[in-house]
């Protein structure tokens, strides 16, 4: 019996470090503009105490450093890459990456994919999602804004080439129409298919719709893996109910910043040993031996690419230990997603559940005008807005306005093909199409004129 290409995986995952992360990056970059600043630390101790934590646009002004091509601003060397974010709550971020930043990437996530692949007895081909190239090219000096898929998977992207049941030159087609066609063609062929990897699961349902009979396409399926935490959890749910013969694995914590969870072989979402990572509840900053079990924090996250005591704006829950001893950080949404017209601080988490039970994609935004929301919807969803409305008032400060007037009543608007406008709107900000999230809240006052 011939060898299949996944027995070569754990060949070229790459090395684990011996030496603690976080001394090792500091000894890296102490002689750059950024840590010098702050006394060039070396140890947890003196990096906590001199490094403040910031957001993006405290890093501005480096970030321009970095993009005029200065050498050794937030890290040794210069960039390799950049990335931009998809700018879920305002405009979109660039973020600069290290070749030690990206290798932390690929320590993190092909374990994983080695993990499941011998936990599943996955030996078939498998559809590793990578979206259509609808952004321009772009280059800052010599280096490339924006890295394709493949660029996070290291020496593997050569085995999982050999395996992928879409090309990867798929991914090259920058018409959606034509992306999407080639991706259904070579997908309805693949009876082999035996594993799925994409981010969101409206991704993926979106593509089924197109497909006849997917489970009897792919009759070997044997585990997907996508988001199924925060807003994507009702719609991972109904994925797993269109192809129930396959095991779905929740994916941990990525973003464009770091990978912050990983799944462990329980499906477990665990921190991850390739960063440092504190967490920010009520104004203190807690280390990962110091979290309360069922307690919110937002992550505050060290790289290897310079980004130093960085809120993410993710949201996590302490789940406890698992069995490795690891925390396990349950992500519950973007603390940064918040909308706070007349002092109501409404949060993205907090939307999320006041929108269970409303069917379909689903989204709270601002009236374009005056103070109130509007809560869209599919068309024919026929959604209770005063039930939404009755849960929304769960939170004191909402229900306060509305009882002076200051907000008005919830208004129901119903789009056609709302989640097929909301990523036509997303692609033209310049967002990768499997990056797109479903999210319930969103702050902009332009959404109900976009979608319309």
């Amino acid at each position: 019996m011939l060898a299949s290409p996944w027995d070569r995986l754990s060949a070229v995952l790459p090395s684990e470090a011996h030496e603690p992360w976080l001394p090792t990056v500091l000894a890296r970059n102490a002689h750059t503009a950024y840590l010098s600043r702050h006394g060039s630390p070396r140890t947890l101790e003196s990096f906590r105490e001199r490094v403040p934590v910031v957001g993006h646009e405290d890093l501005l002004p480096w970030m321009e450093c970095v993009e005029r091509g200065e050498s050794d601003v937030l890290f040794a060397g210069r960039p390799i890459a950049y990335e931009r974010t998809g700018g879920s709550s305002g405009g979109a971020k660039l973020i600069p990456y290290s070749a030690e930043g990206l290798g932390d990437f690929q320590r993190a996530l092909l374990p994983w994919l080695a993990g499941a692949v011998r936990s599943h007895g996955v030996i078939g081909r498998a559809y590793l999602s990578m979206s259509p190239a609808t952004r321009a090219s772009e280059r800052i000096g010599e280096v490339p804004v924006g890295l394709p898929d493949g660029a996070y998977l290291g020496q593997a992207a050569a085995i999982l080439a050999a395996v992928t049941a879409v090309p990867f030159d798929v991914a090259a087609i920058p018409d959606v129409a034509r992306w999407r066609a080639e991706t259904l063609k070579h997908l309805a062929r693949a009876g082999d298919l035996e594993l799925i990897s994409v981010w969101s699961p409206t991704f993926l349902l979106r593509l089924l719709d197109d497909l006849a009979e997917p489970r009897s396409i792919w009759p070997r399926l044997k585990l997907l893996s996508c988001w199924a935490s925060g807003a994507s959890r009702p719609f991972a749910t109904a994925l797993a109910a269109r192809l129930p013969h396959a095991h779905l694995q929740p994916k941990g914590l990525l973003s464009t910043e770091c990978v912050v969870t990983v799944p462990d072989e329980e499906d477990r979402p665990v921190l991850t040993p390739h960063g440092f990572f504190e967490f920010e509840r009520e104004g203190r900053l807690h280390l990962a031996d110091e979290l309360a079990r069922g307690s919110v924090y937002q992550v505050v996250a060290t790289t290897a690419s310079g980004l130093y005591r960085y809120r993410t704006g993710d949201l996590v829950c302490y789940e406890g230990p698992a069995r490795s001893g690891l925390p396990v950080l349950e992500f519950v949404g973007r603390g940064e997603l918040a909308s706070d017209l007349v002092g109501e601080k409404l949060s993205e988490p907090f939307v999320t559940r006041c929108l269970e039970g409303v069917a379909g994609f689903r989204l709270l935004v601002p009236e374009p005008e005056g103070d109130g929301y509007v809560l869209v919807t599919e068309a024919g969803s026929h959604a209770d807005s005063e039930h939404v409305e009755l849960r929304l008032s769960g939170n004191p400060q909402y229900a306060y306005a509305r009882r002076l007037g200051q907000l008005k009543a919830l208004r129901l608007l119903e789009v056609e093909r709302l989640f097929e406008r909301y990523v036509e709107v997303q692609l033209q900000q310049g967002v990768r199409l499997g990056d797109i999230k479903p999210v319930a809240l969103r702050n902009e006052r332009t959404w109900t004129a976009s979608l319309a």
